[in-house]
């Protein structure tokens, strides 16, 4: 049986689309005899070495291979590269390749085919070319097409894209401080929300193992792509630029889906949008930390303070640059406090207040530790040990969501960047 297949050749690093024209035939790996023909945009010549940017097909293929860098105009090479092949056999060496233009972080990824990069980019609503910004800190071109052939290697679907273009705008916002969250020493990393309609419409995780995915396409192909983005036209690679000391499992992918019926408002709703919208938050911060309700009775104070404990540890960059923190409860957990009156408002206004810390738990008062930190509030007396100063900027800044199995009660604690960046940032999707 004869397939046709067209294989799409969006540049998906940075500096801008590379564009190429190219025939491709021979035995497809779908089964049987196919016909590949893709080209995209202006011609320009193959330089003699490329730092990622390559579109193979899966296949017996022959490709020739041509190449233009719209955005700077200079060619995209890196020091000892050898030229990309003019032929590739089978899948595997699409993954090879992939890996040698480090195309990928570690994780296998799927060519990026014509055909789909297309479907994306019509599942976007928008233009191939408009530019939703650069990425730092190598600052590529994000173009919609340039985000779907990223979108296309992590498995995302057309009805992903809007979300996933949102999310971008999102990151790309400078209130984020995206530059810093890709380079920084410290284990955060921007974690991706979707609330709203959207959330069933597309199938993703709310209950259990909700922050790995769940099992959900969606969930997990969402936050794969964004991270591709990051990675391929931002250029966050480890050492240089990025110079993380322990990283974070959540760079491979960190998406999360609030569940639709909760008791209190949206999470969106809660940042000024409606509750029949559709909405991504992104906020980058550390893995979850878990949150059982040991010890503790029915008294709502005595589980938040459970919480709150779990908000401040010494070594956290919130417990000294205070910023803002995400807590997460689960449906019957907030269940349980919003049937003891306690709203999101409240329980947010609850954890700021429970949440202090004593100067003395949290500075030392050794001779070479420092004795005052500029960036506290003039109000905080910092030669008081007993002084208690907040961990965050304020009650608005402890961003709530409901998620995670509808069985016991728990709660997770996700530290921010502190003062630093990362800070929350919504988009509608439209």
């Amino acid at each position: 049986m004869g397939v046709t297949i067209r294989y799409a050749t969006a540049k998906i690093v940075s500096k801008g689309a590379v564009n190429y024209r190219d025939r491709v035939s021979g035995h497809g790996a779908l089964g049987g005899n196919s016909a590949i023909e893709r080209g995209v945009g202006n011609s320009g010549e193959r330089p003699p070495g490329v730092a990622g940017d390559g579109f193979p097909t899966c296949g017996l293929a022959r490709m020739v291979w041509r190449w233009a860098d719209s955005m700077s105009g200079e060619p995209l090479t890196r020091t000892g590269s050898t030229p990309l092949p003019r032929e590739l056999r089978d899948l595997e060496h699409w993954l090879e390749l992939a890996y040698d233009r480090r195309l990928t972080d570690g994780l296998p990824v799927l060519p990026p085919t014509r055909a789909v990069v297309d479907q994306l980019v019509a599942g976007s609503g928008r233009a191939a070319q408009e530019s939703l910004g650069e990425v730092p800190p190598r600052g590529g071109g994000a173009t919609v097409e340039v985000i779907a052939a990223n979108a296309a290697m992590a498995g995302c679907t057309p009805d992903f894209m809007p979300a996933l273009l949102a999310a971008v705008e999102a990151v790309l916002d400078p209130h984020f401080n995206l530059n810093g969250v890709q380079v920084t020493t410290h284990g955060c990393w921007p974690l991706l929300i979707v609330s709203g309609p959207l959330v069933e419409h597309l199938g993703m995780a709310t209950a259990e193992s909700v922050f790995n995915g769940g099992g959900s396409r969606a969930s997990a192909a969402l936050g794969r792509a964004l991270r591709l983005v990051l990675w391929n036209v931002g250029g966050a690679h480890p050492g240089e630029p990025v110079k993380e000391v322990f990283g974070h499992p959540g760079r491979y992918a960190y998406c999360v889906a609030e569940h639709r019926e909760t008791p209190w408002s949206a999470l969106h709703e809660s940042r000024g949008l409606g509750r029949d919208e559709s909405a991504v938050t992104v906020f980058a911060c550390e893995s979850p930390h878990s949150v059982a309700f040991w010890g503790v009775g029915s008294d709502p104070e005595d589980r938040l303070g459970a919480v709150a404990d779990s908000m401040h540890p010494r070594g956290s960059n919130n417990t000294h640059t205070m910023g803002e923190i995400l807590v997460a409860f689960s449906p019957s957990e907030a269940r349980h406090l919003q049937g003891h009156g306690y709203t999101r408002e409240r329980v947010r206004e609850r954890l700021f207040e429970l949440s202090k810390c004593r100067v003395g738990a949290i500075r030392s008062r050794a001779g070479d530790a420092p004795v005052h930190y500029e960036w506290w509030p003039e109000e905080i007396d910092q030669a008081d040990d007993e002084a208690r100063v907040p961990i965050v900027d304020g009650p608005e800044a402890i961003h709530l969501m409901v998620a995670g199995a509808d069985s016991i009660p728990w709660a997770a604690v996700c530290p921010g960047w502190g003062h630093l960046g990362g800070f929350a940032v919504t988009r509608a999707v439209r």
